[in-house]
């Protein structure tokens, strides 16, 4: 009977967690950082702060016009090759790199001086399949900008200046 239990909580657990649900807690926001927004310059800026204003939307976070201020200054991506086939010459491996800065400001007050921002992620090319390529590149960037997006707010929500 315990077991059936155990199973049966387990099963409904997994298919929670499965479908994306979770608890609006907002416990990671530090109180002094309640509310805060997000302000992005650069060609990427936008979409990097879409996908922390996501993040923060998750964490319980509803910006305010008083809040404290984000800034993700300079956000641009970048791409090199880095591996080449020796037959063909064609590039079959690119690193996606997203680049800015990033800072906290309130009224004029500088919570978190600005920091460098430098996000790296491989992307490898599929010749084969120039539409597949194309699908792939873009799944690689929202990789990329949710694993930037990860990374502002960890080092925002847990740099000792704003707990």
């Amino acid at each position: 009977m315990q077991r059936r239990r155990f199973l049966l909580l387990a099963g409904s657990l997994a298919l929670l967690g499965g479908c994306g649900f979770h608890l609006p807690t907002g416990s990671t926001i530090p109180p002094r950082l309640q509310g805060l927004r997000v302000v992005a310059s650069g060609p990427a800026g936008g979409a990097l702060a879409q996908a922390v204003e996501r993040a923060l939307e998750r964490d319980g976070n509803v910006a305010r016009p008083d809040g404290p201020v984000l800034y993700l200054d300079n956000v641009y991506i970048s791409q090199r090759a880095v591996s080449i086939s020796p037959s063909s010459g064609v590039a079959l491996e690119f690193l996606n790199t997203l680049h800015g800065s990033v800072r906290v400001a309130q009224e004029q007050k500088t919570l978190l001086p600005a920091e460098p921002l430098l996000v790296e992620q491989s992307f490898t090319y599929n010749s084969g399949n120039p539409l597949a390529t194309t699908a792939q590149q873009n799944e690689s960037q929202r990789q990329l900008l949710d694993e930037a997006a990860r990374r502002v707010l960890a080092r925002v929500l847990l740099a000792p200046a704003l707990r």
